[in-house]
């Protein structure tokens, strides 16, 4: 904190600088005296907003926007349409992978959106492509990560580092039912799924002992085990026709979800041109896939608000599953964790060959 404000500090006294410098040499030609503090702020802040300081020289590295770390499962990964939502306008300001982090307490389902649902896509509706081809759209879908109540319930998300901007944008455009909590998602830091860079920016680094030792672990009670962190989570799943995702159990009898080896199993792999994957949604729309829940089945209009999680009751959620534990229990919300895993990240990327960039996270979802 001291440093990032004597850096604040350095760079107000640069600014203030450059207008001094730019009013004198303004002077000479100031057929109105007035309009030449209004010049040289005009000129500064142009200069400024360029990113160049006293010396002329374009800022970068710690002067670049702002980030915070936020997980996310779905079509915000790596892979998938959507990824590119996450993306600042310039290139310095493109979310960086972090890795992947488990978090306990959370099932997901996939909403499919049926026929009348705002983000329903009808079947005749096509898009034009970037060649200029007219194409049939795709329906929507996305997972919606429920919370529990059941530590035996777990998702694998992928951890990105973005823009304040971009975490905005993302926020605002996230599909129905979905929201950014900061302090609900439980992170288990020593799992084996949670990647070395995500306990960098928890500060904690290397645990002795951890690598995935399973709730009931004799340290489990470390206040410092489980972190909170801006987390994509579901506040509810429609009451008809969601799509219970199946995963992999953990030899703690933990069951796993991850959205890109999930939603394969359920609709068909995520690679052009589509056909299986698609198909397999719009059945889902109608409820005639096999692979649905049983409650998300055809049924009466009346019966369709029964489901795995009902959504007509207020879940009491467990404190001791959601939201920081204590004081001591990392929260990876503000910038200073996004800046630890940023160059914990681009020190191990010098370091390993392009081709391997994906495996940065050092996890990757088993076949079953």
């Amino acid at each position: 904190a001291l440093l990032e404000e004597e850096e604040e500090e350095k760079e107000r006294r640069n600014e203030d600088k450059t207008l001094t410098m730019l009013t004198t040499m303004l002077k000479p030609f100031s057929f109105a005296k007035s309009l030449v503090p209004s010049l040289a702020c005009f000129a500064c802040g142009v200069l400024l907003e360029m990113g160049f300081g006293l010396t002329g020289k374009l800022r970068r590295g710690n002067v670049t926007k702002k980030r915070r770390l936020l997980a996310i499962s779905g079509t915000l990964q790596d892979g998938f349409a959507l990824r590119k939502n996450l993306d600042g306008v310039r290139e310095e300001d493109k979310a960086v992978f972090i890795g992947f982090a488990l978090v306990r307490g959370v099932k997901m389902y996939f909403d499919v959106k049926p026929e009348g649902c705002r983000e329903h896509v009808r079947k005749d509706f096509e898009d034009e492509d970037e060649e200029g081809r007219r194409r049939q759209r795709r329906p929507n879908m996305n997972p919606a990560l429920v919370v529990t109540n059941d530590w035996n319930d777990a998702n694998v998300y992928h951890v990105f580092a973005v823009t304040e901007e971009a975490l905005c944008e993302a926020l605002a455009n996230e599909p129905r039912y979905l929201g950014i909590a900061p302090d609900i998602a439980k992170v288990d830091l020593w799992a084996k799924e949670t990647s070395e860079s995500v306990r960098v920016a928890a500060g904690v680094g290397s645990v002795s002992g951890g690598g995935g030792g399973g709730v009931g672990g004799e340290n489990d009670d470390d206040d410092t085990r489980y972190a909170t962190m801006l987390t994509v989570v579901a506040y509810g799943i429609p009451g008809a026709r969601a799509v219970e995702a199946k995963g992999y159990a953990k030899e703690d009898g933990c069951r796993v979800t991850t959205f890109a080896e999930c939603s394969a199993r359920a609709f068909g792999d995520e690679k052009p041109p589509f056909t299986t994957r698609d198909a397999n949604i719009r059945k889902a729309q109608k409820g005639n896939l096999a692979s649905q829940s049983p409650s998300s089945s055809s049924k009466d209009d009346d019966e369709e608000i029964h489901d795995a999680i009902n959504t007509t009751k207020i879940i009491r959620l467990r404190e001791d599953l959601y939201g920081a534990r204590s004081s001591f229990s990392p929260r990876l919300i503000d910038r200073t964790a996004a800046e630890r895993a940023v160059a914990y990240v681009q020190k191990q990327r010098a370091t390993i060959p392009k081709s391997d960039v994906n495996t940065l996270g050092g996890y990757s979802p088993p076949d079953a």
